[in-house]
């Protein structure tokens, strides 16, 4: 890290009359007690790219669009 940003990392925990070590630990405990944000999971399969058109498939189209295509589940 830079020496200017451990300098301000410093002023900032002296303000807050913290040590560095303590400033930075208060600063992950705040980071991890707020909620994160929800991931949007997609639909990715790479052996299945570019088979369908894909306007947003869900898991459940492309096994229907491979059922009528005659794919075994368990292949």
């Amino acid at each position: 890290m830079p020496l200017r940003k451990v300098a301000a990392v410093d002023r900032r925990a002296a303000d807050a009359g913290l040590d560095r070590t303590h400033y930075i630990l208060r600063l992950v405990e705040q980071d991890l007690a707020r909620q994160a944000p929800k991931g949007r999971r997609r639909f990715a399969s790479s052996h299945l790219l570019g088979k369908f058109p894909s306007a947003g498939s869900s898991n459940a189209q492309v096994r229907a669009a491979l059922a009528r295509k005659g794919h075994d589940k368990n292949r």
